[in-house]
């Protein structure tokens, strides 16, 4: 049913438009909540948690950055996040969360979402 493929290109072309004028102050205002740091105070974490998960983010960010032998694998990443905080053991939808918050909060973890992403984080094995 393609009537007239310019004019739906374009109507689309600005309803992504429009979409992304809606979307991105949308993503910065949630930034500013710090949506790591909200969704570990949701579930309990304690002052020292939140920064030793932080912390190993920080961590994280580098080694996603150098890619390749150094880049985290999943199952290292849920390893290392249940040292600090062992709520998350098991924890599948507060992983699942936390990779989520990670796209909108710390922006210079770009590389460490863009990783996990091509990755497919999470998999669950």
């Amino acid at each position: 049913m393609m009537d007239n493929q310019p004019d739906r290109i374009a109507a689309l072309e600005a309803t992504v438009q429009e979409l992304d004028t809606l979307v991105n102050p949308a993503l910065r205002l949630l930034a500013v909540e710090k949506p790591v740091s909200t969704l570990l105070e949701r579930v309990g974490a304690t002052a020292a948690e939140d920064l030793a998960v932080q912390a190993l983010l920080d961590d994280l960010t580098p080694r996603a950055e150098q890619g390749a032998m150094y880049a985290p694998s999943f199952g290292g990443f849920v390893n290392k996040l249940t040292q600090p905080f062992p709520a998350a053991r098991d924890n599948r939808l507060f992983v699942d969360l936390l990779i989520d918050a990670l796209k909108i909060d710390r922006p210079a973890d770009r590389r460490l979402r863009d990783d996990a992403s091509d990755r497919g984080w999470p998999h669950w094995t």
